[in-house]
């Protein structure tokens, strides 16, 4: 018998989305689903239109709670999941009909932890490798990876076995909880389809955020990351590399006038006083030896120069 596979759903003021989105899920090729929607204090009609889709397919569950965030509300649906395997879907995207048969598919024949699937018109390269490899390619910003929650399947006990949640109160939740559930999991398969559609809409989380506010959030991550995986060597390394791009993403933004130009100056200084910890880390690509000999040298001005051809 196949496994029940639990779909958390947050919803949140989408009344103009949350059809397709339905709708997208309810004629999935794999039927053994439930579809737990999660109204997060939904101020417009969105709660309303869950419960008329729960009286139309007796798989969908509805829960009303206060408004809380993005990770409350997906909490909040781990929680209540009957089913050992999770996916999240946001309530202003699609999927497509295959999006969880090929996604279950992917995870049997890699027997994996977690399986994951391209968006929109990316596909990832098919293959499984180690969740200790998928989580070093993520913090090192090599292919075939990504930070975001909504493309994937997760057994259900990499949360629950592990105390893993999603922040509340914060935003790019995502950021600080992926590399958590690779560095638990056992094996990570990743399949060459295109199964979600995510819609960039105005007055989303990612679209009204500032850009500072979304860096600050990166180095925080990175931060965090190296102290959560300190205790691997290798899972470290990769960690303090994910720090140095955090650190060139505020340089970069810093030089183009996008942020405030303090950020250039420290970034410098942080530059001038860390680089030099990262000349043994295996994860140094020449890329990056190379961004830091120009950062460093002469106040930063070869690689501002860099920037500006």
């Amino acid at each position: 018998m196949k496994p029940l596979i639990s779909i958390v759903v947050p919803v949140y003021n989408v009344e103009n989305y949350i059809l397709k989105c339905l709708n997208s899920l309810i004629k999935q090729n794999y039927k053994q689903i439930e579809i737990i929607l999660v109204d997060d204090g939904s101020t417009d009609e969105s709660g309303k239109i869950c419960d008329e889709f729960k009286e139309k397919d007796d798989r969908i569950r509805v829960f009303h709670k206060k408004n809380g965030g993005l990770s409350s509300a997906r909490n909040y649906g781990i929680k209540k999941a009957k089913g050992d395997i999770i996916a999240f879907v946001d309530s202003d995207d699609y999927v497509k009909d295959g999006f969880v048969l090929d996604l279950y598919r992917g995870m049997q024949a890699g027997n994996a932890d977690i399986v994951i699937c391209g968006y929109n018109n990316e596909k990832p390269k098919n293959e499984t490798i180690s969740g200790k490899e998928a989580t070093i390619r993520l913090l090192t910003k090599q292919e075939n990876i990504d930070i975001i929650s909504w493309n994937k399947l997760y057994k259900k006990k990499l949360f629950t076995d592990n105390n893993i949640i999603f922040p509340e109160g914060k935003k790019h939740e995502d950021t600080l909880t992926t590399y958590k559930l690779m560095s638990k999991a056992k094996k990570v398969t990743y399949i060459d389809e295109s199964l979600y559609i995510y819609v960039e809409r105005k007055g989303s989380i990612t679209a009204s955020e500032k850009i500072e506010e979304r860096l600050l959030m990166r180095e925080k991550a990175a931060k965090e990351a190296v102290e959560y995986l300190g205790n691997d060597k290798d899972l470290k390394a990769a960690a303090e590399v994910g720090l140095l791009w955090a650190k060139y993403n505020f340089l970069n933004y810093a030089l183009k006038k996008e942020i405030d130009e303090k950020y250039e100056k420290e970034t410098l200084v942080w530059f001038k006083q860390n680089v030099a910890n990262y000349k043994n880390n295996k994860y140094m690509t020449a890329k990056l030896k190379t961004y830091n000999l120009m950062s460093t040298r002469f106040g930063g001005l070869l690689y501002k120069i860099f920037r500006k051809i």
